[in-house]
């Protein structure tokens, strides 16, 4: 008789057919044989289908997709199908240690208040060696001071690994119509909704190749432009001006004694202290909007001394100088074109001449 889970393994593959077979040997090589695995199939081209049928063991559930759809909407998928009262995220190219699934359950249940657990990643390439720069989660992080850490600079939470309660993951589905940041604003919304653990152990060996989502593209670089500040939106659904103080200690101490109806101007404020542009861009539209309600105006003038006037002075021209100076290059680009192109038809007519 199989025991039940106590943790489900959810597993998004997409044409991983020549790694899949090292990451389910790292499942089967367990010590704690208390797991599920649920892995969708994203509708892959190569044989990933095929080599994960080859291993028969009933804890392992495939499900095929026809059409692709995504990381997210498989990841919702097979949150709803599992039977754990945790669920845990692992790619198919990617490794489990040994001690992954029984860290985890050890997490919980010595952390009974907590909604997710994060593990250490150890990073290889794509033939699985160990690459140079590695990092380990602090384990003294709070969610206050990851939330903050989110808000103004980069993502500071790994998704491989990452387990969180079965309720709270039923609760908050991860957004399927962004790609890039979707782990990261379910990241926020996690960090919202409790407190969490960090484990300092690499418990995942975490491939990093030219398929990954985060390799450093220029279309994975202009998806994070554009979803940026779809992530910052959830920023807006904290109403409670105190909350926020703890979140930003030092921060809000200008605006602590703002009513609660100006939280979006004291978000966008803050935003504008960050060092990315996009984040920058998100604050100034953000107060924008809010000086857009009725009666805003009047009341922001009365409570901060803020009118319109500050507002045009606030604007992020960082931002426009960037875009000015991507059309520069684009005109000298065009320009090297015409006058390589003159240069090889001349080129051409001198060698004709002297071989006449």
């Amino acid at each position: 008789m199989s025991l039940a889970p106590s943790v489900s393994v959810i597993c998004p593959s997409y044409n991983h057919g020549k790694h899949v077979g090292d990451f389910l040997r790292s499942m089967l090589a367990q010590t704690d044989a208390r797991w599920e695995l649920i892995i969708i199939d994203d509708a892959s081209t190569d044989d990933n289908v095929a080599q994960i049928a080859r291993f028969d063991d009933p804890r392992i559930q495939l499900i095929v997709r026809k059409h692709n759809r995504g990381v997210a909407a498989g990841m919702n998928e097979a949150v709803s199908l599992a039977r754990a009262g945790i669920v845990a995220f692992i790619a198919s190219d990617d490794l489990a240690h040994p001690e992954y699934v029984r860290r985890v359950v050890e997490a919980f249940t010595e952390n009974p208040a907590v909604v997710a657990a994060y593990v250490s990643l150890e990073r290889i390439d794509d033939l699985g060696a160990s690459l140079k720069h590695q990092s380990r989660l602090p384990a003294d992080w709070n969610r206050r001071e990851l939330l903050r850490k989110s808000f103004l600079g980069p993502n500071p939470l790994p998704s491989p690994g990452m387990a969180v309660r079965l309720e709270v993951a039923r609760s908050i589905p991860i957004p399927e119509g962004v790609v890039q940041f979707s782990d990261w604003i379910w990241h926020n919304r996690i960090l919202m909704r409790g407190d969490i653990v960090l484990l300092g152990e690499q418990l995942v060996r975490y491939r990093v190749s030219s398929s990954s989502l985060c390799y450093r593209s220029v279309g994975s670089l202009a998806r994070e432009m554009l979803e940026t500040r779809v992530m910052m939106d959830d920023f807006l659904e904290i109403k409670d001006m105190g909350f926020l103080a703890e979140v930003f200690p030092a921060e809000i101490a200008p605006y602590r004694l703002l009513p609660s109806r100006h939280l979006p101007y004291v978000l966008g404020r803050l935003a504008l202290m960050s060092d990315i542009p996009e984040k920058r861009c998100w604050g100034y539209e953000t107060i924008m909007r809010h000086l857009s309600e009725p009666g805003v105006p009047e009341s922001l003038q009365k409570h901060a001394g803020f009118t319109y006037k500050d507002l045009m002075a606030l604007v992020p021209t960082e931002a426009a100088s960037l875009v000015e100076d991507a059309r520069r290059l684009r005109r000298q680009v065009r320009h090297l074109r015409r006058w390589a192109v003159v240069l090889a038809v001349g080129l051409m007519a001198a060698l004709v001449f002297l071989f006449r």
